[in-house]
């Protein structure tokens, strides 16, 4: 039987477990010249976690800030206060243009918070671009560099205290070259039973070396350095166990940039699975990672390009349609799509068409759309319509891994598919694949042809789906008219958060 002081000690597990999550980085982002990676693991003691964090926040002019602390304590109130410092240093770095300022800001703001006083804190400032690293170590463990050659370094410390301490940050230089990787960890890494601080830091650089250069040593197939480093040394270093939260944060020095993508195609609806493929492979290029998350881009994209394929030319006359996608220093991706047709203003009376827009503005960060200028007289946007994307590029940082420490892996996309069967007599098909302009007519024949051309309600499952463009939705209000006149009722079922739980309800389609 579970006792009540069992029942609260879980809670408290619990509580301690959702602070962290709410507080630490979910995401890291994607760089045009830096590949970045993280792994945090919480204490396994009862409420000993709460103190690590880490975070990579990019700058202007494509810089990054890696930073990895510890903050004195454990349980609620020590990730309380981690969230503040996280919070403080990143409006800091970003409002702030002097490293040196920001560090001494943030050493007087964690002076004034008792909670913070004595927190230890690794910053890197990394200039991919140039290969500059500014570096400080405000009594944390120093800064590991491992070479592309398989050599390795530890920084020389800055010599500075722990945060409130009195002791003023100090600033250090170095440089990475191509293909060199930084790596930030905490001490709980390096505090092991048995061995001594020297002796785990001599174990960290040998196995951080070794993971860099050997990819058999990873979980995953598609992992790169930083991911190596970061996964195999919490999982080897850890085995003969630890007392602390361990946390480590890697960033690669790439040699280069993968090049933009520019695809021009003629405006027709074979069209669209092309863009969507070579942008999809593309993504992958850039980080495989980050790839997997991107349906909301890929849906955005999908929409702004069928929309030239049905507007921009005149029926039975297609013209071309120009893509262009590439990832800016900041992080974001830019993603422009451009025809040479003429502008069509969405008609606000037509409920069950014009979505296209609508949909792509939602799931993207910035869209614009814009025309070239015009010869005198002519009407706005009959010279062809640009249209803008701008949506950030991240990839995932694992939090609190399961017992083998591997990431999830990522789910392969299936084809467009339907199942029909029947529920409590009621008929369901179950959708899964992506339903956009190339699939919308099968999506529309296969609905009606399971509900007996409308007459039978119709219970369409689309949990499955991988993003629902627009011409999937004109297809989904065709079948919903079809049914009601026959007095008959469309049902629809989507993952509350999927892309498709989202069109569904910016389209007034989900039931309530």
């Amino acid at each position: 039987m579970v006792t009540e002081a069992e029942r609260w000690g879980g809670g408290a597990r619990d509580a301690v477990a959702e602070v962290q999550e709410a507080l630490l980085p979910a995401t890291l982002p994607v760089l045009p010249r830096a590949r970045i990676a993280a792994r945090y693991l919480a204490a396994g003691q009862e409420l000993a976690a709460g103190g690590d964090w880490f975070d990579a926040v990019p700058l202007a002019g494509g810089r990054v800030v890696l930073i990895v602390g510890d903050v004195v304590g454990h349980g609620v109130a020590a990730s309380v206060a981690m969230g503040q410092l996280r919070a403080v240093l990143n409006e800091l770095l970003t409002s702030e243009p002097n490293l040196h300022s920001v560090l001494a800001r943030a050493d007087a703001f964690a002076g004034r918070v008792p909670t913070l006083r004595a927190a230890t804190l690794a910053l890197t400032e990394l200039d991919p671009a140039l290969g500059t690293l500014q570096y400080a170590t405000c009594g944390h463990p120093p800064p590991l560099i491992i070479g592309a050659d398989g050599s390795s370094r530890y920084l020389p410390g800055t010599a500075a205290g722990p945060l409130g301490s009195g002791s003023a940050p100090v600033l250090a230089a170095s440089v990475l070259q191509p293909g060199e990787l930084v790596l930030l960890y905490s001490n709980g890494l390096i505090q092991r039973p048995g061995r001594t601080v020297a002796e785990s830091m001599a174990d960290l650089e040998q196995t951080a070396r070794g993971a860099a250069a050997d990819r058999m040593l990873a979980s995953d197939a598609l992992s790169t350095p930083p991911d190596r480093v970061c996964q195999v040394t919490v999982e080897l270093l850890t085995r003969t166990g630890y007392t602390d939260d361990v946390t480590t944060l890697a960033a690669q020095r790439l040699a280069g940039a993968v090049p933009a993508l520019h695809l021009e195609v003629l405006g027709e609806a074979a069209s669209v699975a092309t863009v969507r493929r070579a942008f999809r492979e593309w993504l992958e290029q850039v980080d495989p990672a980050a790839a997997q998350n991107g349906n909301d881009l890929q849906l955005a994209v999908v929409e702004i390009v069928t929309n030239a394929i049905e507007h921009a030319y005149p029926p039975g006359r297609p013209g071309f349609i120009e893509f262009r996608a590439a990832l800016a220093d900041d992080g974001y991706l830019e993603c422009q799509i451009t025809d040479r047709g003429s502008w069509r203003v969405p008609d606000p009376a037509a409920v069950n068409r014009g979505h296209g827009l609508m949909v792509a503005s939602q799931v993207v960060d910035q869209m614009q759309v814009s025309h070239p200028p015009q010869p005198d007289g002519s009407p706005v946007g009959a010279q062809g319509t640009v249209v803008m994307l701008r949506h950030p590029f991240r990839r995932p940082a694992i939090l609190t891994p399961d017992a083998s420490g591997r990431a999830a892996a990522g789910h392969s996309r299936p084809p467009f598919a339907m199942d029909i069967g029947t529920d409590g007599g009621v008929v369901c098909a179950r959708v899964s694949g992506p339903v956009d302009i190339t699939t919308a007519d099968q999506l529309t024949r296969q609905l009606l042809t399971a509900s007996r051309g409308g007459t039978l309600p119709l219970t369409t499952d689309l949990t499955g789906v991988t993003y629902l463009a627009s011409a999937g939705v004109r297809a989904l209000y065709q079948v919903r008219e079809q049914l009601a006149a026959h007095r008959q009722v469309l049902t629809l079922l989507a993952a509350p958060g999927s892309s498709a739980h989202l069109v569904l309800k910016l389209v007034h389609l989900l039931q309530q």
